[in-house]
C-alpha cells in the first residue's frame, strides 16, 4: 500500500469523469486482478489533475495513512495493494478506482467531526473495491462515452488534451450512482472493516448527517431549494439514508460498545490548520468571479452556472445542458489569433463567422459551430485570447441550439469579463485554513461563528463544521470547534 505526499496538480462519480479513455482492450463483464490495477494506473495521473493536484501537508497525509493501513489490515484483502489519495479540492466526495485506488478529498476531510467518520468513508470505498463494483460499472461508462461522442466531436478534433472529455461530461449527465443493493453491500463491508479495527460504525451514520447538512447549505449559497443536491456532493453518487446505514450495521453483525472508538480529539489535532475551501495556487471564487493568482487572470461566471475548477481547466455547468470551459495553452504563436483558430486550434473545423475581436485591450478572436447529438442541435462557440507572447487563453461555449438565443448575452459577457490580475490584487488573494479552539467559557453560537473569516453565510458555515452545535444555541465551556480563519 502506498499513500501519496506530494502536490500535483465517489465511485459513481469517476464512472462518467475518468473511465472515458479506457482501453477499449480491457472492457469486460468480468476484468482480471491484473486489468483492474491496469485501469487503476491508467487513470490515476487524470483523476490528480481533475482534482486540484495532491494535498502534500504531511502532517494530515501520514495521519490518513495511518487510519488506511487500520483499515486494510481489517480486511482479508491486503494483496490487492491499495493505494489512498488525499485529493487537494475543496469539493466534498470520496471515490474509488479499480486495483485498489481510493481517493477522499480536502473538502471531505473538513466536514468530518472526527476519525471513526474519516474510516467509514474509507471503508465504504474499499467494500466497494473488494466487491468490484466499479469494474463492473465500466462496461455502462464506455456506452456513456460513446453516446455522447458527437457532443465531444469539437474538443477531440481540437486536439486538447482534456477538452474533448470536458465537452463529454457537460453534455452527458454522469452515470448514476451504485444500486442500492451495492451501496448496501459496500456499506456491511465498510462498517464490518471498521468495527474490526476499533472504530465506532456509527460514525458512518453520523458523517451522512453532517453531509446532508453541507448539501443543503449548498444550495442555499446557489440560491436553490435546501433539498436540492449538489452535483459535486458525495450525496449525488452515494445516494443512502441513515436509516440504510443502520441496517447495514445490523446486517454486519457489529457489537457495539466495547473498545470502538471515535478518536475526535486526535482528528481534530491533525487537521488543524489544513487549508479549507479553494487553494489561490488552482484560483478561487468570490462570489461570481474566479480567480486565479498565480495565472493572473479573473473571470465572471453567470448566474446558474456551478463551478468546477481542476486546476488545468475552469468547468462551469448551466442549465439546459449548457456549459463553459476555460483553459490555456502555453503557445508562442506568431499570427493573430484568428489565424490560432483557423489554422491551429480548430484547423479541423469549419467555424461560422470567424472574427477579431478585443478582449480588455488583448487580441482575441471568436467562431461558432454546430454539431448533432442525441440531446439534439448543440451550439459551440470558440473564443481565443493571446494573454501574452506565450499564453493563449481559450473559452469553448456550449449550449443547445433552441436555448442559444437565451445563454448568448450570458456567454458573450462571460468572455468579455475575462482580464488580467494587476500584481498587487494576485498577492492579496490568500487561503482560508481550519483552526480548531477550545472554549474557555460557555459561548453562543452566533458570537463565535462571527470570527469566521468567510465572506457570508459564516452561522450556517459553522454549524455544517460542527456537528456537535447543530440544534444549539450555546456551546459549552472546553468544546473544540473547527473555524475558519
Amino acid at each position: 500500500m502506498s499513500f501519496i505526499l506530494n502536490r500535483r496538480h465517489f465511485c459513481g462519480l469517476v464512472a462518467g469523469a475518468s473511465l472515458t479513455s479506457i482501453c477499449p482492450k480491457c472492457i469486460a463483464t468480468a476484468l482480471s486482478p491484473s486489468e483492474e490495477k491496469y485501469l487503476g494506473q491508467q487513470s490515476h495521473p487524470k483523476i490528480i489533475d481533475e482534482y486540484g493536484g495532491v494535498y502534500d501537508d504531511p502532517k494530515v497525509g501520514g495521519y490518513f495513512a495511518l487510519i488506511a493501513s487500520r483499515l486494510v489490515r481489517a480486511t482479508d484483502h491486503r494483496n490487492i495493494g491499495f493505494r489512498f489519495t488525499l485529493l487537494n479540492s475543496p469539493d466534498v466526495n470520496a471515490f474509488a478506482l479499480p486495483g485498489g485506488f481510493i481517493y477522499i478529498t480536502r473538502g471531505l476531510v473538513a466536514l468530518a467531526s472526527d476519525e471513526s467518520e474519516i474510516a467509514g468513508v474509507l471503508g465504504h470505498e474499499i467494500g466497494h473495491v473488494i466487491a468490484r463494483h466499479t469494474s463492473k460499472r465500466i462496461e455502462e461508462a464506455e456506452r456513456a462515452k460513446r453516446d455522447a461522442m458527437a457532443v465531444g466531436l469539437l474538443g477531440s478534433v481540437l486536439g486538447t488534451k482534456g477538452l474533448g472529455d470536458a465537452a463529454i461530461g457537460l453534455a452527458k449527465q454522469r452515470l448514476a450512482g451504485f444500486s442500492q443493493e451495492q451501496e448496501h453491500e459496500a456499506d456491511v463491508l465498510g462498517v464490518r472493516y471498521m468495527g474490526r479495527a476499533g472504530y465506532n460504525p456509527d460514525g458512518l451514520a453520523s458523517f451522512l448527517e453532517n453531509l446532508r447538512a453541507h448539501s443543503q447549505l449548498s444550495a442555499i449559497i446557489s440560491g436553490r431549494p435546501p433539498s436540492s443536491v449538489d452535483a459535486r456532493n458525495m450525496m449525488s453518487s452515494h445516494p443512502r439514508t441513515v436509516e440504510r446505514v443502520q441496517r447495514s450495521i445490523q446486517h454486519a453483525k457489529i457489537a457495539r460498545g466495547g473498545w470502538q472508538l471515535s478518536y475526535r480529539k486526535q482528528f481534530l489535532k491533525n487537521i488543524d490548520g489544513m487549508v479549507f475551501g479553494n487553494d489561490p495556487e488552482y484560483g478561487v471564487l468570490q462570489g461570481r468571479t474566479f480567480i486565479h493568482p498565480k495565472l493572473r487572470y479573473r473571470v465572471q461566471i453567470p448566474r446558474g452556472f456551478n463551478i468546477e475548477n481542476s486546476g488545468t481547466e475552469l468547468i462551469a455547468r448551466g442549465p439546459y445542458g449548457s456549459g463553459i470551459i476555460l483553459d490555456s495553452q502555453m503557445k508562442t504563436f506568431q499570427g493573430t489569433m484568428m489565424d490560432y483558430l483557423s489554422n491551429s486550434w480548430a484547423r479541423q473545423v469549419r467555424l461560422n463567422d470567424l472574427e477579431r475581436i478585443r478582449i480588455n485591450g488583448m487580441d482575441s478572436a471568436t467562431g461558432w459551430a454546430s454539431v448533432d447529438s442525441r440531446k439534439g442541435r448543440m451550439v459551440l462557440r470558440t473564443v481565443a485570447i493571446r494573454f501574452d507572447r506565450k499564453i493563449i487563453f481559450r473559452f469553448l461555449f456550449i449550449c443547445p441550439q433552441r436555448y442559444a438565443a437565451n445563454l448568448s448575452l450570458k456567454m458573450k459577457n462571460t468572455a468579455f469579463s475575462f482580464r488580467r490580475l494587476g500584481s498587487f490584487e494576485a498577492k492579496s488573494i490568500r487561503p482560508f485554513s481550519l483552526k480548531v479552539v477550545r472554549t474557555e467559557e460557555a459561548e453562543s453560537v452566533k458570537r463565535l461563528s462571527s470570527r469566521m473569516a468567510l465572506p457570508t453565510h459564516k452561522e450556517l458555515w459553522f454549524r455544517v463544521l460542527n456537528n456537535n452545535v447543530r440544534g444549539h444555541n450555546q456551546v459549552a465551556k472546553g468544546q473544540m470547534v473547527k473555524i475558519v480563519v
